[in-house]
């Protein structure tokens, strides 16, 4: 049977920051989990940016918000930091019940991999440690593998980004990617790499492994003037199939991912 996912990104929890609608991230937020009921999934999976920093009081109360939501979910949970996730990791961890350093998940025939990425900046970096993880991780690893990170890690320019094409070009994907790169090509494993951080639907293959960037929920450039309430829905299987929803929807699929070589990524159905 396939492997079903659910995955949410960037919520921004907090204040109003023109295009990222963080006050209403909470109702967002309700809808997923209502959503992902109806999907029934294997897991769900949480990208980075839960809140838009603002001070330590504010912050911890917005991720106890987030977290009683969350913890309506019957059904594993797996979250990850972004840059803007700045409360100490270890408050974080105890109020979301969750790990948010390296780990890994084996789940209907798949290793699911999660890297740490934040490192206090905008663009992160992928530490000498996490690579040696990785690295370790992908070696002993018998099956299929799809890696989940906060910032992308295809490592190339994000020509018409509103945020990262000229403000913060250089802190689109982390220090480390290329390194990260190196070491997934190598193992012939991963099947897919999957992110957040650059709020917008993007996917492109690099040395024919895919990668796709997940919209923000609550951004609203591509839905203005209301935020796109985006989250996707993945299904591993024979093939590999991404469903975005929401305000600014997009599909991809994938085939033949039991093969190293699914460099065949198509978009459909995008009303993008």
């Amino acid at each position: 049977m396939a492997l079903r996912l659910a995955i949410i990104t960037d919520l921004h929890a907090g204040h109003d920051t023109g295009n990222v609608k963080g006050p209403l991230a909470i109702d967002i937020l309700e809808e997923f989990v209502a959503t992902a009921h109806n999907f029934e999934p294997d897991a769900v999976l949480e990208l980075g940016d839960r809140l838009t920093d603002e001070n330590p009081q504010a912050d911890r109360a917005r991720l106890l918000e987030l977290a009683r939501v969350f913890k309506r979910l019957p059904y594993p949970r797996h979250h990850i930091s972004g840059n803007h996730d700045l409360l100490p990791k270890a408050d974080q961890e105890a109020i979301l019940e969750a790990n948010l350093g390296n780990h890994s998940a084996e789940i209907g025939g798949w290793r699911l991999l999660f890297l740490d990425t934040f490192n206090g900046t905008t663009g992160g970096e992928i530490a000498p440690q996490t690579l040696e993880w990785l690295e370790v991780e992908l070696s002993r690893s018998t099956l299929p593998v799809v890696i989940f990170s906060h910032q992308p890690l295809h490592g190339e320019w994000l020509r018409g980004n509103p945020y990262f094409e000229t403000d913060f070009r250089d802190h689109a994907c982390p220090v480390g990617a290329d390194a990260a790169r190196t070491i997934i090509e190598r193992s012939g494993k991963v099947r897919l790499c999957v992110s957040g951080h650059a709020h917008w639907n993007d996917h492109r293959v690099v040395a024919s492994i895919p990668y796709i960037t997940l919209l923000s929920a609550t951004e609203s450039h591509w839905s203005a003037p209301l935020p796109s309430r985006a989250f996707a829905l993945l299904t591993l299987g024979d093939g590999i199939r991404l469903e975005v929803r929401g305000l600014a929807p997009v599909t991809y699929q994938l085939s033949a991912v039991q093969s190293s070589s699914c460099a065949v990524l198509e978009q459909v159905d995008s009303e993008a």
